[in-house]
């Protein structure tokens, strides 16, 4: 942004000059000496103020939240995540968190906070409970932050890959219909111990 600077000069009494810096209209430093030597002195004045200024805001310690997903406080339920699907639409990893939420009806939350200079400490919530965190530029820190906490769900929780090229989450088959194929997988795996149970499932065209 642009802001006007103007230096506006005044002879003292002693033959001296005072020159005084005004930013945008407000007086911000004043320096004293001849007119050349009161200018420079003003300006070293003024610098050294918004210096300060700067460094005092840089240290306010700023929060901000982004809430992606259908929330789930309105039932009065929170969502386990153990029952968590991992949706895979994108190679992107902060899609897949928002895809995730959407598919699970969960509200995923990213929280970053201001820390010294231009490093942001960037946290991932789901469901309120804390996944990963991540500390670096703004510009990329959430894209970190998300991929660390997809690669943590994905130690746990099932994932689907839509390889649909225009499909939405609607597109593919549903969080119960996963669980029950889990189910029905183990329960497959649990009879072909049994060689009968095995001979069965084929007469029945189980594979």
């Amino acid at each position: 942004n642009k802001m006007s600077v103007e230096y506006k000069y005044e002879l003292m009494p002693n033959r001296s000059w005072r020159c005084q810096v005004y930013l945008q209209d407000h007086r911000l430093a004043e320096g004293f000496g001849t007119k050349k030597t009161s200018k420079h002195a003003a300006a070293e004045e003024a610098l050294k103020i918004l210096q300060k200024m700067q460094s005092n805001i840089a240290s306010l310690k700023v929060t901000q939240v982004q809430k992606v997903g259908c929330s789930s406080r309105g039932s009065g339920r929170k969502k386990d995540l153990k029952d968590l699907v991992i949706y895979e639409n994108s190679s992107n990893p902060v899609c897949t968190l928002n895809d995730t939420a959407q598919f699970n009806k969960m509200t995923v939350e990213y929280v970053f906070e201001r820390m010294t200079g231009m490093r942001w400490k960037y946290k991932v919530m789901l469901e309120d409970e804390f996944i990963a965190e991540a500390v670096g530029v703004k510009k990329s820190v959430k894209h970190e932050a998300a991929e660390e906490a997809v690669k943590i769900l994905k130690k746990t929780q099932p994932t689907v890959v839509n390889n649909l090229k225009k499909g939405t989450v609607e597109d593919v088959i549903s969080r119960n219909e996963i669980r029950g194929r889990s189910a029905e997988e183990a329960f497959k795996q649990k009879i072909k111990e049994d060689n009968i149970g095995n001979q069965i499932l084929r007469k029945m065209g189980w594979t």
